[in-house]
């Protein structure tokens, strides 16, 4: 840190002790430049009441941050008192009001200092045409150019102030904003892994459950008790291999690249392995297949599985009917079955639908599951199918 930000920020802690050591330090430099040699030869004034006028005009700077008014008042009284006293221009009695308008201009509005320096000058300028008819138009001038001079420099103070407490503020409300993006990403990002681990467990819980029940039922006819258990076998290393996969993303780093999400492309696994769970499933594909964005075709996987698990627990025994139509816009996907005898689903229970629901927003879709009428239950889906895939794949 240099000798002026400590003297900033020493005079922001210590107002009016920094204001008198400007005072002493402006009135010795005041009352030592009046015996410098004046223009055209004309000695300096040395007399003691010349000095003394000088000194306490610079004592009124010890208020000048504190009572900035008074002190401008004090400095300009002093300033025209010294030109009656002596009757002759000297730019050291015109130091103490340089100093004050400096800080009058860099701690108020630009009209106010305008309107203060202003003020003085015509005053300075009245004063010199009373009492010294005899002066040279450079002192005339000069009289009102060292005020001049110290505003001057106290409103380019005030602009770089504002400047640096705009960055500042501007650095902090981006520091905010980046927190709070940040924080959002992360609850986002937590959400979409509890939806992905409920979407995993809950399908392949509810698959193993049904060859369960199908071994249990089949214990003895040996080979379709095999085949039951070489599901069971087959679905319990699919959902470590999505929940090794799910832990990893949350172990890698952001720059690590991540493993390859499901999507469109294996919903035909998808249905075969519901098929190999005892699930009777039928798929129908209208319209011409394409991709989608990957969000897109990860929402329609989640869907498609939940969907699909949902009606294995809730209407076990019963066909499905999967539909998936692609329009020119849109892919609607249509999960139906009937509702088991032993009541009917109940639409608001548990994480299943609200997790459809959450995934088919964040693609920029929407979602209606309740029943269909005739003793069904369907799932409708309706997803945005970008223009740039539909360009890329004709």
């Amino acid at each position: 840190m240099d000798v002026v930000e400590r003297w900033v920020q020493l005079s922001y802690r210590r107002p009016v002790l920094t204001a008198g050591v400007v005072a002493v330090f402006v009135g010795a430099c005041g009352v030592i430049a009046l015996r410098f040699e004046q223009r055209g030869g004309r000695p300096g004034d040395t007399s003691t009441i010349a000095a003394l006028i000088v000194a306490s005009t610079a004592a009124a700077l010890t208020v000048k941050r504190t009572h900035p008014w008074w002190a401008l008042a004090i400095t300009t009284a002093g300033t025209v008192a010294y030109i009656a006293y002596s009757g002759q221009f000297n730019a050291a009695a015109t130091l103490p009001l340089s100093v004050c308008l400096c800080t009058v201009a860099s701690r108020f509005e630009a009209r106010t200092a305008i309107a203060a320096t202003a003020a003085v000058c015509v005053g300075l300028t009245c004063v010199a045409a009373i009492l010294g008819p005899q002066w040279l138009l450079v002192e005339r001038v000069g009289l009102i150019g060292w005020p001049l001079l110290g505003a001057s420099i106290g409103g380019v103070t005030r602009a770089r102030n504002r400047y640096v407490t705009a960055v500042e503020t501007r650095a902090q409300v981006s520091a905010a904003l980046y927190e709070y993006e940040a924080e959002r990403r992360v609850t986002e990002e937590r959400l979409r892994i509890s939806r992905d681990i409920h979407d995993v467990v809950a399908h392949h819980l509810a698959a193993l459950n049904l060859q369960i029940g199908t071994a249990r039922h089949v214990l003895d006819r040996p080979e379709l008790a095999a085949q039951a258990l070489a599901g069971m076998h087959e679905n319990s290393e699919a959902a470590l291999r999505e929940i090794k996969g799910l832990v990893g993303m949350l172990r890698a780093a952001d720059d690590e690249p991540r493993g390859p999400v499901p999507g469109l492309s294996d919903v035909d696994a998808l249905v075969d392995a519901a098929l190999a769970s005892g699930l009777d499933v039928r798929t129908i594909v209208a319209g011409s297949v394409r991709p989608a964005a990957p969000d897109v075709e990860l929402a329609a996987y989640r869907v498609i599985q939940e969907a699909l698990t949902n009606a294995a627990k809730h209407a076990p025994g019963e066909p499905v009917t999967l539909t998936m139509t692609y329009r020119l816009s849109t892919l609607t996907i249509e999960v139906g079955n009937r509702i088991a005898a032993a009541g009917r689903r109940k639409t608001g229970g548990g994480f299943g639908l609200a997790g459809m629901s959450e995934r088919v927003r964040a693609a920029g879709g929407h979602l209606d599951a309740d029943d269909g009428g005739g003793g069904r239950f369907v799932v409708a889906v309706e997803l945005p199918l970008a223009a740039a895939y539909e360009v890329r794949s004709r």
